[in-house]
């Protein structure tokens, strides 16, 4: 979104970007670093890039391939290695990778990619196995597989979202192409908390444990919903509202919201603390009825919030904005900005970048992301997470004197999907 005309980039602009400094990185810290050559990097990601433009049975494959470092246990001792197989496959063509990407079509596997000598004593690629693309998580005993961001295994990922679209992380920094732009995300930046989940977590806390379970909770949950959503493709925009307690007329009068659609007791945020609560609950007394008990109230809880998520991220498709209170209670969809004010009466600011913008760059955007800008440039407090149809998210944010924007947003609360 800046004023700047980029440079159409590909995979070999990619692969420039992700070899400055790479030997001495592998060689100061190899156990960082993919187990893998430089020209070895050159075949796997262009071999990736040209095969996410394959269709295989109707489809465009998306998949992940995962270098491990030299570092990784020995065979049969990694509990992440699903399985080997009895042969290693050369992945020498297109056709090599296309048939195996289904194998990893899911962000929670990878295929196992190793470099070798052949009979001739050449270096190939070789895909020898599947196995998990994540290292586990922290915080089991209270979140769900599907709840809690997951720290990628050092070594080399290579993840494919798309045709032509491809992320890859090596030793801390992640490089994104998508629709010919490279963005170098750095060393993994993480999107700023919002003021309003620090709030909301004390709001909903009954102690000072529960705050600090609530907050990651609330964290990652509402990264699911934003996640979900924008799997969808289906576009959309949630907003968050400063205060508690509006209601329709509120949201109309104060902040020119038309709610199409009102709702009422769809409260996220209640859902979110009932289920830290059940989580933490311990058993008095290890009989195993009442640990059979506890187990079934929390697989009830965490069923419950799965289904808020997934029902908040259909809502989401219909045109118009989905609109929750300070207390992240759903106050209704279909929402039509009706903010008519163009004055810029704040500044506007790229977080990611700390540099000053123009707000008439977000003419070139679409209607979503200038009527989100709207109405955070109109009223402090807000937050918008502007959903795109291909996937993209952006944040817009506003406090008293600026309106901040954080993009590319990732939601990487899901399974490994940061990286």
């Amino acid at each position: 979104m800046s004023g700047e005309q980029q440079p159409l980039c590909g995979p070999t602009e990619l692969v420039d970007r992700l070899l400055e400094g790479r030997e001495t990185g592998r060689h100061h810290h190899p156990e960082t670093h993919g187990a893998i050559s430089d020209a070895g990097v050159l075949h796997l990601v262009e071999l990736s890039y040209f095969a996410s433009q394959s269709v295989e049975e109707g489809r465009y494959p998306r998949f992940r391939l995962f270098v491990p470092s030299d570092n990784l246990p020995p065979s049969g001792a990694d509990p992440w290695q699903l399985l080997r197989f009895s042969q290693p496959v050369p992945l020498l063509e297109v056709d090599d990778l296309r048939r195996l990407a289904p194998c990893a079509a899911s962000h929670d596997f990878a295929l196992e990619i190793e470099e070798q000598d052949n009979d001739q004593g050449k270096s190939i690629i070789a895909c020898i196995g599947v196995r998990l693309a994540h290292s586990g998580e922290g915080g089991t005993k209270i979140l769900s597989t599907s709840l809690w961001a997951r720290h990628v295994r050092p070594g080399l990922m290579i993840r494919v979202d798309g045709p032509g679209e491809l992320r890859v992380s090596e030793a801390g920094r992640a490089l994104d192409l998508r629709a010919g732009k490279l963005i170098d995300l750095g060393g993994l930046p993480m999107h700023p908390l919002q003021g309003w989940q620090d709030e909301l977590s004390r709001k909903l806390a009954a102690t000072d444990r529960h705050e600090r379970h609530i907050s990651h909770t609330l964290h990652f949950a509402w990264n699911e919903l934003i996640y979900t959503a924008s799997e969808r493709g289906r576009g959309g925009c949630f907003v968050v509202l400063p205060k508690a307690g509006l209601s329709e007329q509120d949201v109309e009068s104060e902040y020119g919201v038309h709610l199409k659609y009102p709702t009422r007791d769809l409260e996220f945020g209640k859902e979110i603390a009932e289920f830290v609560a059940s989580s933490l609950t311990s058993a008095s007394d290890p009989d195993p009825s009442w640990l059979k008990e506890l187990a079934n109230t929390w697989l009830k809880e965490r069923h419950t919030l799965l289904l808020h998520i997934e029902s908040l991220a259909q809502l989401s498709g219909v045109d118009g904005c989905t609109v929750f209170d300070g207390d992240l209670r759903l106050l209704g969809f279909g929402g039509k900005i009706q903010v008519q004010d163009t004055e810029e009466k704040r500044r506007f600011r790229d977080a990611r970048t700390n540099k000053w913008l123009s707000w008439e760059i977000l003419r070139k955007t679409g209607t979503r992301h200038l009527s989100a800008f709207k109405l955070c440039n109109a009223r402090g407090g807000v937050t918008c997470f502007v959903v795109s149809q291909d996937r993209h998210v952006t944040l817009l944010w506003s406090d008293a004197d600026t309106v901040h924007l954080w993009v590319p947003y990732w939601p990487w609360a899901k399974r490994s999907d940061h990286f």
